[in-house]
């Protein structure tokens, strides 16, 4: 069981978007901030990934799972009745490296105890994760 985190906010504003854009670009955000990329060129990168492996979108979820297949995924298995692990107790867990997290209709990088994005999704729970460094 783990213990809710209620200490201070693992969020930490973070917009990699070259014009600072708010934009429902989650996954090229995630995933410009986990490898210290420039966003244009993940969003790139994305587009290409997606066409070779045949997917119409590099929103899906399987294509998620498909271009992040070669780093090691965290599965976060919870009995049934019980709680899943929120953004804010994975971190509890998981205090150093990067992480790629999946969340219900969202994905999210963690750095280091700290959730980078543009909006606080620490209340969510984590579907999946991937530890990128």
């Amino acid at each position: 069981m783990v213990k809710r985190c209620t200490s201070m906010s693992v969020f930490e504003y973070s917009n990699p978007h070259p014009k600072g854009l708010l934009t429902t670009d989650c996954v090229v955000r995630a995933i410009a901030l986990a490898f210290d990329k420039d966003y244009l060129e993940v969003r790139r990168e994305l587009n290409q990934s997606k066409k070779e492996l045949g997917f119409g979108s590099y929103k899906e979820t399987k294509f998620i799972y498909k271009y992040l297949e070669r780093f090691d995924r965290i599965v976060l298995k919870v009995p049934k009745g019980v709680p899943r692990v929120k953004v804010d107790d994975f971190v509890e867990l998981f205090k150093e490296g990067t992480y790629i997290v999946k969340l219900s209709k969202h994905i999210a990088c963690i750095k280091d105890g700290k959730l980078l994005d543009t909006w606080d999704s620490s209340y969510r729970s984590v579907y999946t994760a991937w530890k990128i460094k």
